[in-house]
């Protein structure tokens, strides 16, 4: 009995004076798994093309999770792309479509979408009302080749609202502004 009792108090001292609590590895096996040699883009590199850390992506591949828009150089195809939200009001895709347009159209279109703001006074040619007949006549796909791919002298929005369902609820807020029902 007392062989078992020292056996198993001995073994406890053991087991627990293993566990240190220490926050450094025992062993390190292999070193480059530990801290591996990361090449920052913008750095030097003597082993890669030109001594440059950023890389060209090889051709033809995609990044994950990338969709192509389909109608970057097709403005009459753009007319007709259809809203995958029309006549969703909901005010989950009224509060997407809000947040983005605050952020990036307001700051040119207005807050209420009529054309007045800060910065929109003070540009040489005035962003235009999204209240204006032509505008309200737009077809959805329109609106959305705007934010997508910009046009006059407003850029591209793609990038700035890079999911395309955000975009599209960009397109419902601004057709709820237009109802006049905000």
């Amino acid at each position: 009995m007392r062989l078992a009792t020292l056996i198993t108090v001995g073994s406890l001292a053991v087991i627990l004076g293993a566990c240190s609590g220490g926050k450094e590895p025992n062993v390190e096996l292999i070193q480059d798994m530990m801290e591996s040699p990361a090449v920052k883009s913008q750095e030097y590199d003597e082993s890669s093309p030109a001594s440059r850390g950023m890389r060209v992506p090889p051709p033809n591949t995609v990044p994950v999770g990338f969709k192509p828009y389909r109608f970057a150089m097709d403005y009459e195809g753009a007319m007709n792309n259809s809203n995958p939200l029309a006549g969703d009001f909901s005010s989950e895709v009224l509060i997407t479509g809000q947040k983005y347009y605050d952020i990036h159209c307001a700051v040119c279109h207005g807050e209420k979408g009529d054309g007045k703001s800060l910065v929109g006074e003070k540009m040489a040619l005035k962003p235009p009302s999204l209240f204006s007949d032509k505008v309200k006549n737009w077809k959805d796909g329109q609106i959305y080749h705007v934010i997508q791919v910009g046009q006059g002298i407003m850029g591209p929005y793609a990038s700035h609202i890079p999911k395309e369902e955000w975009r599209w609820a960009v397109v419902q807020y601004i057709r709820h502004l237009q109802k006049g029902t905000h």
